[in-house]
């Protein structure tokens, strides 16, 4: 907890001797000082309210509330810790309207009287193990697993039949592509009673990422660790990630576009004079050369679609028609390939999206002469479009390819990541790009020696909108866009 988060509260934290708590409007702990903790046994992310007698309880709330027309206020109380019963125990509070927050000041060294309550683990740790949306763990000084809570399994993806008595570092085995991590973890554990470790859980649904922090209770003679999903954390790490190197991308782009396409432009003009004059053979190697200039040129401009910012006319398209034109297009390169493409409409419905037709034509382009690489041998790409009565429709591109491993599931839209000996690792980025500037989500799955489905889901103009949004072109940089982006991990 931050000086500037104490700053909220007319307090000065810093010389008190006695123990802290900081509540939330729930009267869940957010801050507990060392003394608190040591003290009073008060663990963070948990309900105050049942350290309270009945009493005492009525009493603090009437005070909570008296305490948002004061600085602070002052009332002697009953407070029921694991190891004992404090009578009369001035306990200050103060409120902070800026976060709606509690700090209490508990003034435990004048407490008139600590009556000794015997210790059990079972009362104390039943408080931790009931309070929901975490998963807990309890293991002896051993290491052996006593306990495991219900959130724990369903975290760790496991059951704890066959996991009561085992000891702890059956996590190794469980856990292989972090158990140098693990390792590390445990030493750490062992050698001053606190750690922390993020592993990765595989599941149907792709990798959940599981938070481990482990405290040893030396009354107790116990360790608890405590397990959080750090998923959707994460995720959004990756998205922050990805947008900081479009940025960088796009700095880059305008930088050295500019440098790049004026000599690229002598080249070309110079290599067709030199074509005029040359031996046959020359021409040939003046062919290479021009074939070269071209494939720069194609990054340069493809640097340039992904640096771009979103400000160009969005009007109503119909996606079932932009996908029939795109067909037709690749149709010639599909079957070079010895490739069949076969368009599916399910769920009819409508269809109509704001966006930019050229824009969104380039999206299935890419995505289909993705799927038309990774066929060298032929085989069929499925698109499918649907509705689905919740104002969506979605794009399903499916191809019979390589397919992809896990890493690389994890990687395909960061840009210059690729697969392909000639690729650029710029096409799956402007997707992405584009998709989010229409508002739309993409999703990917795959599997090795099978293939990889890409979903794209657009919010359809409804029809009593379309109207009136077709009669006035819209430039993008005027729309309100929310960004969803979804990638896989």
């Amino acid at each position: 907890m931050t000086r500037e988060i104490f700053q909220a509260f007319d307090f000065s934290f810093e010389d008190c001797e006695e123990p802290i708590v900081i509540l939330d409007h729930r009267y869940h702990v957010l801050y507990a000082n060392d003394l608190a903790l040591n003290l009073l046994q008060i663990e963070e992310d948990v309900n105050i309210t049942s350290w309270f007698s009945i009493e005492s309880l009525k009493t603090w709330k009437k005070m909570i509330e008296n305490a948002k027309t004061h600085s602070y206020i002052a009332e002697k109380m009953t407070i029921d810790t694991i190891y004992y019963k404090i009578e009369d125990m001035k306990v200050t509070s103060y409120y902070s309207d800026v976060y709606d927050w509690i700090l209490l000041c508990f003034h435990y060294s004048e407490a008139p009287s600590k009556i000794e309550k015997h210790y059990d683990i079972e009362t104390k740790y039943k408080r931790v193990f009931d309070q929901p949306g975490n998963g807990f763990i309890l293991t002896d000084k051993e290491g052996k697993i006593i306990e495991i809570n219900e959130m724990a399994e369903r975290l760790l993806n496991i059951t704890s039949k066959g996991f009561i008595g085992q000891y702890a570092k059956i996590l190794l085995t469980l856990f292989p592509k972090d158990r140098n991590k693990i390792r590390r973890f445990f030493k750490k554990l062992f050698d001053t009673g606190k750690a922390e470790v993020t592993i990765q859980v595989p599941t149907k649904e792709g990798i959940r990422y599981v938070q481990l922090m482990s405290n040893y209770d030396c009354l107790a003679d116990i360790h608890l660790t405590i397990l959080r999903d750090e998923t959707e954390k994460k995720m959004m790490i990756k998205q922050i990630e990805h947008q900081q190197t479009l940025q960088m991308i796009g700095e880059m782009a305008a930088s050295i576009a500019h440098e790049i396409k004026n000599p690229m432009t002598s080249l070309k003009g110079f290599t067709d004079l030199m074509k005029m004059t040359a031996t046959d053979e020359n021409k040939r190697y003046l062919s290479v050369i021009d074939s070269e200039i071209q494939r720069i040129e194609n990054i340069v401009n493809e640097f340039l679609n992904l640096s771009k910012p979103g400000d160009y006319e969005m009007n109503v398209i119909s996606i079932r028609e932009l996908l029939k034109e795109t067909i037709e297009l690749m149709q010639p390169q599909a079957l070079i390939h010895n490739i069949r493409i076969e368009f599916e409409e399910s769920n009819l419905g409508e269809d109509h999206i704001l966006g930019n037709k050229h824009k969104m034509k380039q999206v299935f382009i890419n995505l289909l002469k993705n799927a038309i690489e990774v066929m060298p041998t032929g085989g069929s790409i499925k698109i499918n479009c649907s509705y689905d009565y919740q104002n969506q429709v979605t794009i399903t591109v499916q191809d019979e390819g390589t397919g992809m491993s896990e890493q690389q599931l994890q990687n395909i839209f960061m840009p210059f990541y690729t697969t392909k000996p000639e690729g650029t690792g710029l096409g799956l980025p402007f997707v992405v790009k584009t998709v989010e500037e229409h508002n739309g989500e993409i999703f990917v799955t795959s599997k090795e020696r099978e293939g990889t489905t890409f979903e794209i889901v657009f919010p359809v103009v409804v029809k009593n909108e379309k109207s009136q949004v077709a009669e006035e072109k819209m430039s993008f940089s005027n729309l309100q866009v929310q960004k969803n982006l979804y990638y896989p991990v």
